[in-house]
């Protein structure tokens, strides 16, 4: 039997975790100001995982049942409207792998910047589920069950929005650089 987890734990656990993934969803929705809204919607997510916690199974798999509230949350605050400046629009892991192989070149810079600027504006032209997907698979970590759980979908169809979304990006990204 699966043991019994608290859920003062659960947000020990996963509280930043959770933030930094709506954060990069809002972010790479085109969000300026999303310190705050992420914050929000943070709690928001903690919110309804508390009312729901009663009625989790035991042998749950709490860490994707938390990503599939805060993408359901996210979705919501999208679908509100009040869409922003969608040129700024990082994605992490893609900084953090371009910028580690940077000099100090001034040409090279230039070139990494116009670089992250073609992926700020593919990510940002991505469907909901295929921006979220690619997110909580190559920057949060996660596993397909994992991301199937948290965008309410199958394993299958979590593999076909990461691998639909990859080739979309892929395609932009050569006719653009």
């Amino acid at each position: 039997m699966a043991p019994v987890v608290r859920f003062e734990t659960l947000i020990e656990d996963h509280h930043d975790e959770i933030y930094r993934y709506l954060w990069r969803l809002l972010k790479n929705a085109g969000r300026t100001d999303n310190d705050v809204e992420a914050e929000d919607l943070t709690q928001e997510v903690f919110l309804r995982a508390y009312r729901a916690f009663g009625r989790l199974r035991r042998d749950s798999n709490h860490r994707a049942w938390l990503y599939k509230i805060a993408t359901n949350c996210a979705y919501a605050a999208l679908n509100q409207g009040q869409r922003r400046d969608r040129h700024d629009v990082p994605l992490q892991g893609a900084i953090y792998r371009l910028q580690a192989g940077t000099s100090q070149a001034p040409d090279h810079q230039v070139s990494v910047s116009e670089t992250l600027a073609a992926v700020r504006r593919s990510i940002a032209n991505l469907p909901p589920k295929q921006r979220a997907a690619v997110v909580l698979r190559h920057v949060q970590g996660l596993s397909y069950a994992e991301i199937a759980v948290a965008l309410d979908c199958s394993e299958d169809s979590a593999r076909a929005n990461v691998y639909q979304a990859l080739r979309r990006l892929r395609r932009e990204l050569e006719d653009e650089l």
